[in-house]
């Protein structure tokens, strides 16, 4: 048969507290030896009764004796609890809760807008780290790396990580061809890897590329780098 649960505890604590208002007294002490032999002789609940004391604790109250080890449970706990203003006074030891604190709207929307920051920041250092070890010099400016190299020119489109509905790579292609201003120089589109992204640059047909002198630049999450 099972023994008697914390709602036991707490509703005998509870009605000892209102006894000792009825009495006029300032404060009851509870011991949780005594209580347990009480509410539950025939069964082994001392933790179940030391958690039901804790929660019985409001602002003020004392204990007087604590249990021996670590655990916070033992027939040595005594309690003061103090009777006066029980409805004004908050509890010593609230609930826990589960998981962490629910966000408002407004952390959200800035906890995604830094992800998304951080993600296209992330991506730029690789290129940059990358062009850098490769004999690259380079200037940024916002989301576009104009890197340098002897004679050479390349202008890099770092895409990261968006907002909003996720655009294919032929809708991003389009948005960067606007921004070409001759097909000497080498113009690139920098993602976080994908196998859809792989896919639907493999779909462009080579001619269109070579023309563009178009290609793009892959990052995978361990950073390396890889162009197509």
């Amino acid at each position: 048969m099972k023994g008697p649960g914390i709602k036991d505890y707490l509703q005998v604590i509870e009605n000892l507290k209102r006894e000792a208002i009825e009495k006029g007294e300032a404060y009851l002490e509870i011991n949780s030896k005594e209580l347990h032999a009480h509410v539950s002789p025939n069964h082994a609940t001392m933790p179940t009764c030391c958690q039901a004391m804790y929660k019985h604790m409001l602002e003020g109250d004392e204990i007087l004796q604590k249990p021996k080890g670590n655990t916070g449970f033992g027939s040595h706990l005594t309690i003061r609890f103090y009777v006066h203003d029980i409805e004004g006074r908050k509890r010593m030891f609230p609930n826990k809760k589960r998981g962490r604190p629910a966000k408002s709207e407004e952390e959200k929307l800035a906890a995604r807008k830094a992800k998304m920051k951080r993600n296209t920041e992330d991506l730029s250092r690789l290129i940059t780290n990358w062009l850098q070890a490769h004999g690259w010099e380079y200037m940024e400016n916002k989301e576009i790396i104009e890197a340098h190299h002897e004679e050479e020119k390349w202008i890099i489109n770092v895409q990261g990580i968006k907002r909003g509905r996720k655009q294919s790579l032929p809708v991003k292609l389009s948005e960067v061809i606007k921004q070409i201003d001759d097909t000497h120089t080498h113009y690139s589109m920098a993602f976080n890897d994908s196998i859809s992204y792989r896919r639907q640059w493999n779909e462009i047909p080579k001619a269109v590329k070579s023309s563009l002198n178009m290609s793009v630049i892959l990052a995978d999450k361990k950073g390396n780098i890889v162009e197509i």
